[in-house]
């Protein structure tokens, strides 16, 4: 007989491994004939008193509520099982759009708000609507599903890069809104046949943003992950000087650091991102004229207001005009549309502002159709 698997003991008793377990109290004691007996003389006199026919009568029914219990207990466990699920669900979608934790109540409440009609015409209404009350979404627990999540996909991106041949990773500092220096770390590397590209780290650039400063924070970065620096096989970064210097460059110092030869890359996201802004001068007039309307309307209250007034008549798709912005210059596509498609309405806006006459350019057909040009083929630039 395997320790692993229950046995009969003349009915009353079912083996477990070491243990014997009594069906009639669920006590357990030693498996030896001995301790069987002391157990059974001592807890259980009035069986013996009574006749077979009653004893077999009192080991089906004993087994029966045994294995009762033993079913509810694997159905209170399943059905937790189902609203941790939907838990870790609803978590991750509040992650993801970016909505506070106390969210998770609100989604409770609105789905046993919208229950009783969705379900009305289902038999098991009331089952449903029991089982979503029942799924756990305070804001703490929200934090803690959220938590849990991101430390288990932090976990099996370690695993991914761990296990990899070979790794690429890929540098960007720029500056975020608080004017603070920001180091993005990404990695491309092969799972099997897939190749995958993933973010492993943002870092703080606290003092200046030199190359040994960055080469310490991406030293950092990658033994945080305990990556292995003789499976680095390129280095891509955004071609700026503190990256691409010859003696202080981030790239002459990370080299150092490999002990290995690797491949440089200048992104090509970047060198595209590039050209759209400089490489293309003659549009340069074109984005002037559209950002001193734009600011013209958008920068006064006064005219934002009649502008987003005559929109509103008009019964304009837009309810006002994009502002450009210099350091966030990917904007510019985004502001070349919304000026286009409300250009009819900038035109009747400056015309009763009597400012109509300061932007000719407005009916030019040469100055309009670099315009459209630049409206319809931007967003390929960027």
């Amino acid at each position: 007989m395997r320790r692993s698997r229950a046995q009969s003991v003349k009915g009353v008793w079912k083996r477990k491994g070491d243990k014997a377990v009594c069906v009639l109290c669920s006590g357990t004691v030693v498996c030896r004939a001995s301790s069987i007996k002391l157990h059974f003389e001592t807890n259980h006199k009035f069986f013996g008193e009574k006749s077979e026919l009653k004893q077999k009568e009192l080991i089906v029914s004993a087994i029966k509520d045994r294995n009762k219990q033993s079913a509810s207990i694997i159905k209170y466990v399943s059905k937790n099982c189902h609203t941790s699920a939907a838990s870790y669900s609803a978590a991750n979608a509040i992650a993801r759009h970016c909505k506070p934790f106390h969210e998770g109540e609100f989604l409770n409440e609105a789905w046993l708000a919208c229950t009783p009609s969705l379900f009305d015409d289902f038999d098991n209404k009331d089952k449903i609507i029991h089982r979503i009350k029942d799924v756990p979404l305070s804001r703490n627990t929200v934090k803690d599903r959220i938590l849990k999540q991101a430390e288990n996909g932090t976990d099996e991106q370690n695993k991914d890069i761990n296990s990899a041949p070979f790794i690429s990773p890929c540098i960007d500092e720029s500056i975020d809104i608080t004017k603070s220096a920001r180091l993005a770390v990404s990695a491309r590397y092969c799972i099997g046949n897939f190749i995958k590209e993933e973010l492993i780290a943002i870092t703080s650039l606290l003092a200046t943003t030199k190359g040994t400063d960055i080469c310490t924070a991406e030293r950092d970065s990658l033994a945080e992950k305990d990556i292995d620096l003789k499976n680095i096989v390129s280095v891509t970064t955004d071609g700026a000087p503190n990256m691409v210097g010859k003696k202080k460059g981030f790239i002459s110092l990370f080299k150092t650091d490999v002990r290995h030869s690797i491949l440089e890359c200048h992104c090509i996201i970047h060198q595209q991102a590039l050209c759209a802004k400089s490489g293309l001068t003659s549009l340069d007039n074109v984005i002037m004229l559209v950002t001193k309307i734009v600011n013209l309307i958008s920068s006064q209250a006064l005219n934002k207001r009649k502008c987003d007034s005559l929109l509103d008549e008009v019964n304009s798709v837009y309810n006002g005009l994009l502002m450009y912005n210099n350091v966030c210059w990917l904007s510019r596509g985004n502001v070349l549309q919304r000026f286009v498609d409300c250009l009819e309405e900038i035109r009747l806006f400056l015309q009763n502002e009597n400012k109509i006459e300061q932007y000719p350019q407005l009916i030019v057909i040469m100055w309009l159709l670099i315009l459209m040009f630049s409206y319809r083929h931007m967003p390929t630039f960027q």
